[in-house]
């Protein structure tokens, strides 16, 4: 069994219709440790400030790809899960099939969907391909980015006060445990035993 810190890691899937992106929400401390850029009328990238004369425009990273991200559940405890380069691109795609990538909430908390905060522009960064934000030069290649038109003022302001500094993922996926080299031999060998005892 891979390891992490000396907890498990899965990796995550989508395997049926009803799995994959479901919410994006705003949050103080994004588990991608990312925080997302502002910008000001000039375009120029503000961490954690926002200047006078708004666009009310935000992009960050929505998946970092292959980085791995803590969780605990009552049913697996603690644990790290992955999202590979092909799941985020899988994800990105059923996300806009579905149409939720404008279903937004605040902190991952009941009843807080928000209006007013809507997805322009989504795009998996490719360095070989010159697509690479600015500020974001420490992200994975693979990983999703998004931009958003914040039009909601009191989101705006949460933003520009440094409540939200980046976003955070709410959705349905498969785990799979990852396994290194040598439990996939080990797994390998067992399972050739029980088919030849069989």
């Amino acid at each position: 069994m891979s390891v992490f810190n000396k907890l498990p890691i899965y990796k995550a899937l989508i395997c049926a219709d009803d799995e994959g992106l479901m919410k994006i929400s705003l949050v103080d401390q994004p588990a991608v440790l990312s925080s997302f850029v502002a910008f000001d009328k000039n375009k120029e990238p503000l961490k954690f400030s926002v200047q006078d004369e708004e666009q009310h425009i935000i992009i960050g990273c929505l998946m970092r790809c292959d980085f791995p991200i803590y969780r605990y559940t009552k049913e697996l405890g603690e644990f790290y899960i992955t999202y590979s380069a092909d799941v985020i691109k899988q994800m990105s795609q059923k996300m806009f099939k579905d149409g939720n990538q404008n279903n937004i909430n605040l902190m991952h908390q009941e009843d807080s969907d928000v209006d007013g905060v809507e997805m322009f522009q989504c795009f998996i960064k490719d360095d070989e391909k010159g697509i690479s934000p600015v500020g974001f030069e420490d992200i994975e290649n693979g990983s999703l980015f998004a931009a958003f038109k914040v039009e909601n003022d009191e989101v705006w302001k949460s933003i520009k006060d440094g409540t939200f500094s980046g976003y955070s993922l709410e959705g349905c996926f498969e785990l799979e445990l990852v396994e290194d080299e040598e439990d996939k031999e080990i797994n390998e060998i067992i399972d050739l035993i029980s088919k030849i005892i069989k």
